[in-house]
């Protein structure tokens, strides 16, 4: 699949090896028939080697010079269907299918949050990304790595590390090792008011140094001695860090703060 050079500032980084194509059409465990978006085809390798399983592959191509590339391809097997587009503006005409890509960092949360929006219809994900952005969205409570992308992903799916692929692997190798990993859909956590939770987690978060107290008060009405009240109510120290809370304990925090009447936003 070479004789197409990959453009820097499209973070375009196309993988050569076979054995980790193998590798990861392996963990897709593609059926005939079933429907599999690939997001970013770059060169097509993956994209052959799962279109030869008999699904059907549906190929989102940022790039329209590579799209027209990959035509050749469309050509060679019925099953596999090129679509030009912004992958993030894409709406899939199916009622389930599976993902799979190698996300460039600079869209990776952008990817992750259109999956959160379409999970009722995603059987599964299996993308690459940087090392350190999988251990992030496989993290949990009490790791540097929790954060609010892990929380929001976690809420809708299981996050497995499946394995990690060396900067040699690709063309041209990448300045960071990558991850494969894959997304497991899972009973959905119930979220009362999800637009206050949604506040609460990335206020949380804001300034990972500051303590939870102090990154609250910058984005609640209320005083201090509120917000503190509502942790000695949980059991939580006044000194206690955004890491620290699990998915259950924000959900549980987020509805002391609504009982308390302790809304996002001052302003």
């Amino acid at each position: 699949m070479g004789g197409y050079r990959a453009k820097k500032r499209l973070g375009q980084n196309f993988l050569t090896s076979r054995a980790i194509i193998d590798k990861i059409r392996d963990v897709v465990n593609a059926k005939p028939g079933e429907v599999i978006i690939e997001i970013g085809p770059g060169r097509g390798a993956l994209t052959v080697a799962l279109a030869e399983t008999g699904a059907k592959i549906v190929a989102v191509e940022f790039d329209r010079d590579l799209a027209g590339y990959l035509g050749k391809l469309a050509a060679r097997y019925e099953n596999l269907q090129i679509i030009q587009a912004d992958f993030l503006s894409y709406e899939p005409d199916y009622d389930c299918y599976k993902l799979v890509g190698n996300l460039p960092y600079n869209i990776t949360s952008p990817v992750i949050d259109w999956v959160v929006r379409h999970r009722d219809n995603i059987t599964g994900a299996v993308f690459m990304v940087q090392k350190e952005v999988g251990r992030r969205l496989a993290s949990s409570a009490g790791s540097k790595n929790w954060s609010p992308i892990a929380i929001f992903t976690q809420l809708h799916f299981d996050v497995q590390i499946c394995f990690d692929v060396s900067p040699i692997h690709f063309e041209p190798p990448p300045k960071v090792t990558s991850s494969v990993i894959e997304l497991k859909p899972k009973k959905s956590i119930h979220v009362d008011n999800f637009d206050l939770f949604e506040t609460v987690v990335r206020h949380a978060f804001k300034q990972r140094r500051k303590t939870l107290v102090n990154n609250l008060m910058e984005g609640l009405s209320g005083e201090r001695a509120d917000v503190v009240g509502v942790l000695t109510e949980m059991g939580l120290s006044e000194r206690c860090r955004a890491e620290e809370l699990s998915i259950a304990r924000f959900l549980e925090l987020t509805n002391h703060l609504a009982s308390h009447t302790i809304f996002p936003y001052k302003d």
